[in-house]
């Protein structure tokens, strides 16, 4: 039972952070990007409503499946008057209600009024604060600090994967090396300090003891490796591709989208594994 538990926690876990990742991804990809925007405001409009409508289906499923766990399976204790409302009181639900507010304001109005779209983002980014390991660790409040630029960070670089595949296909390729240009400069910058803030929140929620027989930690360094494949080919998208924009833009856009696409796929399997990791306990108990 509390196997089949943490694998629902973990699968619902990895649908979170693709359904915030889309909805604020989106939103700052149009704040960093404004011109490359508002060529592609469809595909925009599109990962945002995605997003916004995994959320809204995901986040009462893990209210279920959370009553169900605290009950032992027993539905009726779990939806009893003085039980069915646990899930709120607890740190996933305030997260949740967090999420749930950040996304919808994405949805309802983050294109067109981009300072309320970027106060949605910061309710959704925020809330993972709120929860899991980083919210019970000793060194809480800079551990959680430490969460908020990784999570950010991530959700602008992958969040922006979609629709820069997106403006690779409909931008006019005379100018379309500027945008992928920008990219790659500002990504060059920030990942760093992704990588960063992730080694940092390892090393403050395992103690800093490297025990690769440990579940958890297992399980990050199969993501860490997952991070490289994404690096690999961010690589290849800024000192390979990119440059050969202005001379074959053409030849080049088409391989450019496939390198995205197959960067996407990386991505969801780094979420998948992050998913399963927020679902395993540094000492290994579920």
């Amino acid at each position: 039972m509390l196997g089949d538990i943490a694998i629902e926690a973990a699968i619902l876990r990895t649908l979170v952070y693709a359904a915030s990742i889309a909805a604020a991804g989106a939103c700052l990809f149009a704040a960093t990007f404004p011109a490359a925007a508002r060529t592609v405001t469809a595909a925009l409009r599109a990962q945002i409503l995605v997003g916004f409508l995994l959320l809204v289906c995901v986040e009462p499923i893990r209210w279920v499946v959370f009553q169900l766990a605290i009950s032992g399976g027993d539905a009726e204790l779990a939806f009893a008057p003085d039980m069915r409302w646990m899930f709120l009181q607890m740190p996933n639900g305030k997260a949740a209600i967090a999420r749930l507010a950040g996304v919808g304001l994405i949805a309802a109005v983050g294109l067109r009024i981009p300072w309320l779209g970027l106060l949605g983002c910061g309710l959704a980014i925020g809330s993972f604060a709120l929860e899991g390991h980083t919210a019970a660790a000793a060194q809480s409040w800079w551990a959680g600090m430490i969460l908020l630029v990784h999570v950010a960070i991530a959700h602008w670089w992958l969040g922006a994967l979609y629709p820069l595949a997106a403006f690779v296909r409909a931008q006019p390729k005379t100018t379309l090396a500027r945008t992928v240009t920008r990219f790659g400069q500002l990504a060059s910058k920030l990942v760093p300090l992704l990588l960063a803030a992730g080694g940092l929140l390892f090393g403050v929620l395992v103690g800093w003891r490297l025990e690769l027989g440990d579940p958890y930690q297992t399980l990050v360094a199969i993501k860490v490796m997952g991070v490289v494949a994404l690096l690999a080919l961010a690589a290849l998208n800024k000192f390979f591709l990119t440059p050969r924009l202005r001379n074959k833009p053409v030849r080049t856009a088409k391989t450019l989208r496939g390198s995205i696409s197959a960067e996407l796929l990386v991505a969801f399997f780094i979420l998948v594994l992050t998913g399963f990791i927020t679902a395993t306990s540094p000492g290994g108990v579920h």
